[in-house]
């Protein structure tokens, strides 16, 4: 073979729906060789690597791309059509595995969702036998990204039902030995016809090798008009409701009510049955959540426990299962709220195991209307005191179920903040502005999980009533920014979010703890121990000597408590105007800001983590992230 990147002497074009996996075998297929060899050539296998990795299905990173389009010569448009990326505003658990809780641009994070499918595929016969041109003759048709998709269970060009094993081997197709993902099965095997069986369940056998393009196909059971109208509304992320002029966004919202539903149908099955488009589905969806085993979606997985959040294992199961959620979404309003109340009446507790990430989902991506009706039963269901007197920003609701008022810094890290602050263009990370910012978002927080005031949940943090008073020191978010963001409360959904998805500290017993704490004479004799020219500096009472001390004390209680360094017992009380007992320039040296960072600085600089974490290693409290204010 050539050395790698260079263009392939013959190429194929790209199927229509096609996955990278596919366009692999089919060229593989072309150029006669195995797929590992290919797979090397084109940079989708890393040098020392035996696989390419699963996360090539999400998408092509800037390096393999290039790879790629380099030497199948084909455009990076059209490579990426190959992979997940351009349903990541159209897919919820494509969005989960792209994006991530933060709203970054899109990039595998080695994420898996549920709904899913990346150690096997569901396929059509007829799609895999081609349309009887030449090319797909000799190569056969497409492997179709769609299947990846749990929620696509019919194939609407040929109405018929997906299949999901090998009539051969009953195994799941294309299915990945072991226990690490790959994008492709049995890379190393023999060239193939790319329609053949490749699941190994013999390792002396080598791999099954049964035509699946000319799998038995029986006129049984096919899929009603109902069902295959469903189908095509599911593949343009139309589940219910308007079918067309809906937004991304409202469709993402509206295919994760679709998942939501379907969560709480399989927790309380059968007690919606009645409402599957046919008996023999009715007993599909019945056969698949009695069936031992996680779904196809969490077969490799730290987690892999049955979880009504997922998918089920058949095609017709999960016509059943979206079918009956799709059915209850196009209910009217009043009828609706009925279906639901019966459904959540029967509910198992809310925190459950086997729910998943069904309430991070409702929470963070279902539709507003959706979510209120749900959060409002289960509030019924599963009462939890809560005031909720005080009116609150119309972006925020209340989250009773993520994370607790505690576990919020007075001042957030940047990188919670950016979450918000970045979509929004404030990009200068110590301007007045955002640090304004950050101030409110924090109450923001505790308002969120408390239904407290503004200006409660600031006290609950320790932030003055003054700075709470002044828009240059304390910036809500509502009063300006709410009426230019139609996102404002997605965006505060990530944040939200992200924090529920961080170890959990208890700031407000360390700002109890540490309410009155001063860095010890004793410590910072030991401190300046490898500095002895600078004893006479520290300890003699200069005013820039005893500014150092003020100012590393104030920085390490900033890491201790979570809170800005201003707020610290050594600077109090707080003067009118500025910080007078602390030179700006000391605290931007201890903080490793400043250009001209003096060897003595740095060593204090370097020391603030470790001290910090001393300090607290005399509690259970686990380290407190850097708080760079």
């Amino acid at each position: 073979m050539r050395c790698p990147f260079e263009q392939l002497p013959r190429s194929l074009s790209p199927l229509p729906g096609e996955d990278l996996h596919s366009f692999v075998l089919r060229l593989a297929h072309r150029l006669d060789l195995k797929p590992f060899v290919l797979l090397r050539h084109t940079g989708l296998i890393g040098q020392g690597s035996k696989s390419a990795p699963a996360r090539r299905m999400f998408m092509l990173e800037k390096d393999e791309l290039a790879a790629f389009c380099a030497t199948t010569g084909m455009s990076p448009q059209a490579a990426q059509a190959l992979t997940f990326q351009p349903l990541v505003n159209s897919y919820p658990p494509v969005a989960a595995a792209l994006l991530g809780l933060r709203g970054l641009s899109p990039a595998p994070r080695g994420v898996f969702p549920v709904w899913l499918l990346t150690t096997s595929t569901r396929y059509c016969p007829s799609c895999l036998a081609g349309d009887g041109s030449a090319i797909h003759q000799r190569h056969g048709g497409p492997w179709k990204l769609a299947w990846r998709l749990a929620a696509t269970f019919a194939c609407t060009e040929h109405r018929s039902f997906l299949r999901t094993t090998c009539p051969a081997c009953g195994q799941p197709a294309q299915r990945i030995r072991g226990n690490s993902r790959s994008l492709m099965v049995e890379p190393h095997a023999d060239p193939l016809h790319p329609s053949q069986c490749r699941n190994v369940t013999d390792p002396e056998q080598g791999p099954c090798g049964a035509r699946l393009d000319t799998a038995h196909l029986t006129d049984n059971d096919n899929p009603s008009d109902e069902l295959l109208s469903l189908q095509q509304h599911l593949l343009r992320a139309r589940p219910y409701g308007a079918r067309s002029s809906l937004d991304p966004l409202a469709g993402h919202n509206r295919m994760t009510d679709l998942f939501v539903l379907a969560a709480l149908i399989r927790a309380t099955w059968p007690l919606t049955a009645h409402l599957a488009p046919s008996p023999s589905l009715a007993r599909a969806l019945d056969h698949d959540v009695g069936r031992p085993g996680p779904a196809p979606s969490l077969r490799i997985s730290t987690t892999a426990q049955k979880r009504w959040d997922s998918d089920v294992f058949s095609a017709r199961g999960t016509a059943a299962l979206l079918a009956i959620s799709a059915r209850i979404l196009n209910l009217s309003l009043p009828e609706l709220r009925l279906e639901l109340r019966r459904v959540v009446a029967e509910m198992p507790p809310l925190d459950d195991a086997a729910w998943g990430h069904t309430w991070l989902n409702l929470r963070r991506d279902s539709s507003p209307l959706f979510r209120h009706e749900v959060l409002q039963l289960l509030d019924q269901r599963f009462p939890r005191p809560l005031p909720t007197h005080v009116a609150l920003p119309g972006f925020l609701l209340i989250r009773r179920r993520s994370y607790a008022p505690r576990a919020i810094p007075q001042f957030l890290p940047e990188e919670w903040a950016e979450i918000i602050t970045a979509p929004l263009g404030h990009t200068s990370g110590r301007s007045p502005g955002k640090t304004a910012i950050r101030r409110g978002l924090a109450a923001h927080l505790v308002q969120a999980v408390t239904g407290m005031s503004l200006n409660d949940a600031g006290t609950y943090l320790g932030i003055p009533p003054a700075w709470m008073a002044a828009w240059g020191r304390f910036r809500p978010l509502e009063e300006r920014l709410h009426g230019r963001r139609a996102d404002l409360s997605m965006l505060f959904q990530r944040l939200t979010d992200h924090v529920a998805d961080q170890p959990t500290v208890d700031y407000a017993a360390r700002r109890k703890r540490f309410a009155n704490w001063t860095l010890p004479e004793a410590d910072l004799q030991r401190i300046i121990e490898n500095y002895p020219s600078r004893r006479r500096l520290i300890a003699g009472g200069s005013q820039r000597g005893a500014r150092i001390r003020v100012g590393f004390s104030a920085l390490v209680w900033s890491r201790l408590t979570g809170s800005e360094w201003r707020l610290a017992p050594d600077l109090q009380p707080l003067p009118v105007e500025g910080v007078a007992m602390v030179d700006a320039g000391v605290i931007h040296q201890l903080q490793g800001r400043s250009p001209d960072h003096q060897p003595f600085y740095a060593y204090l600089h370097n020391l603030l983590p470790d001290y910090a974490a001393e300090v607290l290693g005399q509690s259970h409290d686990a380290p407190s992230p850097k708080v760079a204010n």
